[in-house]
């Protein structure tokens, strides 16, 4: 099985694609790719200051062999709350071979899962929203904009009010093959509590 394999798998699992809320999307993917819950534990902290870069650069590394992922929690913080998970796999073929990420979200009382993948309004467009590849480049930027620029929320999160993040926490989930992570993912059919 392929990365690619495993995002088609998760953009057209029926109880994914319609989590309508932020929170949601962590807890559920973890218990789909895994098979069971993942705990938030051991998270780390990006802060706006002199070391963000340093700190954006280590939150993106993804040690995993060629034939493995995981799904990685991330809660932009303060004022608002924000969740989305991240998805890193190797792409095996140009353009972009190597390490790259897909994003998911949800946004609560907005948008689905669904709307974030079609890019349904007020979920964000085709510029900073869904797309199947994110290079290291874009996420470093993506992870950079929320804390420095004003209206990035609404550039990656969609039309859903201002905010300024101050902080993003992260939480990574081990790995896991790709074999595994897309059979689980195929055979999830309900919502785990």
């Amino acid at each position: 099985m392929t990365g690619e394999d495993l995002i088609k798998a998760i953009v057209n699992n029926d109880v994914l694609k319609w989590l309508n809320d932020c929170f949601s999307v962590p807890v559920q993917m973890g218990c789909a790719v895994y098979g069971k819950p993942q705990n938030d534990n051991d998270g780390k902290v990006i802060e706006k200051n002199n070391s963000m870069d340093k700190a954006i650069k280590e939150a993106i590394v993804f040690l995993g062999a060629n034939s493995e992922t995981a799904v990685w929690h991330f809660a932009v913080m303060k004022p608002k709350v924000h969740h989305f998970v991240v998805i890193p796999w190797y792409k095996q073929s140009a353009p972009n071979q190597g390490i790259v990420y897909t994003v998911f979200m949800a946004y609560e009382n907005e948008y689905m899962m669904v709307n974030y993948v079609k890019h349904n309004s007020p979920a964000p467009g085709t510029k900073k929203g869904y797309k199947e590849v994110w290079t290291a480049n874009d996420l470093k930027t993506m992870l950079s904009d929320l804390l420095v620029e004003g209206n990035a929320w609404e550039e990656y999160f969609g039309n859903v009010g201002a905010s300024q993040a101050q902080e993003i926490k992260y939480y990574k989930y081990k790995e896991i093959t790709l074999n595994s992570a897309v059979a689980s993912v195929q055979e999830f059919r309900k919502r785990c509590s």
